[in-house]
């Protein structure tokens, strides 16, 4: 038998999340990729009435800079938000390592970060991608940088670093919530 359906690990990533983290809430996966936008679809059925919103993912791998202000790089394209989408999740895996890095490869820790954003605050957020020389031409990449999963700051494509850590996944759950009704 030959598979017919994969599903990209940042995605499986933030659907595995958001089932664990939203409570009454189901997660679905469209079956075909004909729809472009949409990565996942929330579902919430409550007193009778039913509820979706749909996510979009995009995934970067993260870049490691142990000497660097920020250990941790994430880089995405810049990209145009699609109208059918709801919800936008940025995602990158990393490696963890305890304190010591005299330590085997194995003894990583491999976690998540998220930043969830909404469809206007993804248009607003793409329409600020800028060069740092040139604000009048857009960038076209932008890009994160974090130490820890509490904060995370973007790094490019934009006049100045900027806390986003608003932004964090861990920080929306409720906005994600609330959004279905």
């Amino acid at each position: 038998m030959h598979p017919i359906f994969t599903l990209q690990y940042g995605e499986f990533a933030v659907a595995d999340t958001l089932s664990k983290e939203l409570k009454n809430i189901s997660v679905f996966v469209p079956a075909s990729s004909q729809e472009k936008g949409i990565d996942l679809l929330l579902y919430r059925h409550e007193n009778g009435k039913r509820r979706t919103l749909t996510v979009q993912v995009k995934m970067s791998r993260t870049y490691i800079n142990v000497n660097t202000k920020y250990e941790n790089i994430l880089w995405f394209n810049r990209f145009e938000p699609q109208e059918n989408a709801d919800w936008f999740i940025l995602t990158g895996t990393y490696a963890a390592f305890p304190k010591s890095l005299d330590v085997a490869v194995k003894e990583a820790q491999w976690n998540n970060i998220m930043l969830a954003f909404t469809y206007d605050e993804m248009v607003e957020f793409m329409d600020e991608v800028r060069q740092k020389k040139d604000k009048t031409k857009v960038d076209k990449m932008f890009g994160f940088g974090f130490n820890c999963t509490d904060e995370i700051f973007q790094t490019r494509g934009y006049e100045s670093e900027r806390n986003m850590s608003k932004y964090l996944l861990k920080n929306r759950l409720d906005d994600i919530e609330k959004s279905f009704y």
